[in-house]
């Protein structure tokens, strides 16, 4: 084997183990990117469920494990705790709305589903829930 082939065969080698790799780093860099709420109203009760949207597949997660908070963000805090549940959050309405909502999950679908990240890190989605 000439000096010039095996060149190519180790830029070949090399090339396929970079291609093979950055397919794991892809998949690994998946990122929820948004957060959006659905309200579905039942008599004197209002049900909140998120949908997460992806970087990758699969793009929506519906439902999404979230924390919920009522009010916004407003200032963010630096730091924020979160609890994740999967369940949507049923809301009993006690007088006229609009009610802010806001759901927020770590923008790392990998991350621990408790724990306390840089506001950042955090993807937020928010709803004015309209009581019947």
């Amino acid at each position: 084997m000439s000096k010039s082939s095996v060149v190519l065969l180790v830029l070949a080698v090399t090339s396929l183990s970079l291609f093979c790799g950055s397919g794991q780093q892809l998949q690994s860099g998946r990122q929820l990117q948004s957060i959006t709420i659905a309200q579905f109203a039942n008599g004197q009760q209002v049900q909140l469920v998120a949908t997460g949207t992806f970087s990758a597949a699969p793009i929506t997660v519906t439902p999404l494990a979230v924390d919920w908070s009522e009010g916004l963000f407003a200032p963010p805090p630096a730091d924020l705790q979160y609890r994740l549940v999967g369940q949507p959050l049923v809301v009993s309405c006690a007088g006229p709305g609009p009610i802010p909502f806001t759901a927020f999950a770590p923008a790392n679908p990998n991350a621990p589903s408790s724990g306390t990240l840089p506001f950042e890190k955090i993807v937020t989605g928010a709803i004015a829930v309209n009581c019947p």
